[in-house]
């Protein structure tokens, strides 16, 4: 007699595992190769034309194709998870029914597989986004721009990313939490430590991700996921651990290959693929770094508003909209030996400048003109944090009087962590 629910049961077992593969293939190429920076996944990927002709004619929506990947959460990403959950469930059938027709079994090693891909894709992604935490690249830091900005300015995603440049420990921590995270992944007897460990780092990042409103929710969600299939094998040891207090046996990560000669060819492709990884990282990281950290300009990080504009000994009045309201310099942490000017009607150039402080003069020209159009200014630095900057534009003389603004003068930026904190 045919034991019809055994029969189900390992049909939607065949199936899931099966339709978990194809997703997982579908979604990470390419799009998920985050980790291999020399790759261009323009040139690779075949989703773009079908993805786009499943959103307009399938589900009706419209695209705006100079903006297709805007964040990961765009009407374009919605289309392609839709594609590919229907792709993934079409295929998955068609291959539980071609397996069902031959005697040959392989879903212990199809499982593996698709584990080992987990793994590599998760940890590998987590270590490059704990990295950009922990060298305070992917939030930035605190700086005169944002403190100058109200609360009221900016987006839940902006007001998130304030929040997480103001602290370097919550950061720095957080990151290296997904760097361990990651690494520990990388190994067969370190997988479940290290997807435990992803997993309530992914839960925090989600909610705060939904709770802010962050343009990269289905990315967190999936990552969330991932972990959660990761830790699948181990569920049930968890409740009988921490739930009813039994004791449980170890469960070891199965090999992807049991041939003693192919185990070293593994081997060999997993070294490669790391050390490729580290030299990778080392470079990106590098490069980031001297980008967005290297300042030649350091001391001149002020925040200027402006008391007195005159051009050609004219005094410029502050109802006219464009005279300069505020001069900011290294006022973005992403962009430094830069500066902002900021008008009366609200308008804003940012500027590269150079600095020689033998003479006291400063040169800068906007940083996207192709044009020798520059400023030359003297600056001389008065008592009462005040600065005189005097000289000339396009053959007019320039006369600039300002009251200058250091992070020691916010009180976000003045003090650091306080362990004892008498309150007046």
């Amino acid at each position: 007699m045919i034991n019809f629910k055994k029969t189900r049961q390992s049909f939607l077992n065949k199936f899931f595992l099966r339709f978990i593969f194809l997703y997982l293939i579908f979604y990470i190429y390419p799009y998920g190769f985050e980790y291999v920076n020399e790759l261009n996944t323009d040139d690779i990927s075949f989703w773009k034309d079908i993805t786009i002709w499943f959103g307009e004619f399938i589900l009706g929506w419209e695209f705006d194709k100079e903006y297709l990947l805007n964040g990961f959460d765009s009407k374009y990403d919605y289309s392609r998870f839709l594609l590919i959950t229907l792709l993934s469930v079409f295929g998955a059938t068609i291959w539980v029914y071609t397996d069902s027709k031959i005697e040959f079994k392989y879903d212990s090693k199809l499982k593996t597989l698709t584990r080992t891909i987990l793994r590599y894709h998760v940890g590998l992604t987590l270590i490059i986004y704990g990295l950009a935490k922990v060298f305070m690249l992917q939030f930035g830091e605190m700086d005169l721009d944002t403190l100058e900005r109200t609360v009221g300015d900016h987006t839940g995603m902006g007001f998130l990313w304030i929040f997480m440049s103001h602290s370097k420990v919550y950061t720095m921590f957080t990151g290296w939490v997904e760097v361990i995270g990651g690494i520990l992944l990388l190994f067969r007897k370190s997988t479940f430590l290290g997807a435990f460990i992803l997993f309530i780092a992914m839960i925090n990042v989600v909610i705060i991700d939904i709770g802010y409103d962050v343009r990269v929710k289905m990315f967190a969600i999936h990552l969330l996921l991932m972990t959660i299939l990761l830790i699948s094998n181990d569920i049930k040891r968890l409740l009988n651990f921490f739930v009813f207090n039994k004791p449980v046996d170890p469960i070891i990560e199965p090999p992807l290959f049991s041939n003693e000669k192919i185990k070293k060819i593994g081997y060999l492709i997993k070294g490669s693929i790391l050390l490729y990884f580290i030299i990778s990282c080392f470079f990106t990281y590098s490069n980031r770094i001297r980008s967005q950290k290297r300042n030649k300009y350091s001391y001149m990080t002020g925040f200027h508003n402006v008391e007195v504009q005159k051009i050609n000994g004219d005094t410029i009045p502050s109802s006219m909209g464009h005279r300069w309201k505020s001069i900011s310099f290294n006022g973005n942490s992403r962009r430094p030996e830069s500066l902002k000017i900021i008008s009366i009607n609200n308008k804003k150039h940012t500027y590269s400048f150079s600095v020689d402080t033998i003479q006291k003069t400063i040169m800068f020209k906007l940083i996207k003109d192709t044009l020798d159009d520059i400023y030359k200014f003297r600056y001389k630095e008065l008592p009462s944090e005040t600065f005189v900057f005097q000289g000339s534009h396009k053959g007019d003389s320039i006369l600039i009087k300002t009251k200058v603004k250091t992070l020691k003068d916010y009180r976000l930026t003045k003090n650091g962590i306080q362990w004892i904190t008498d309150e007046k």
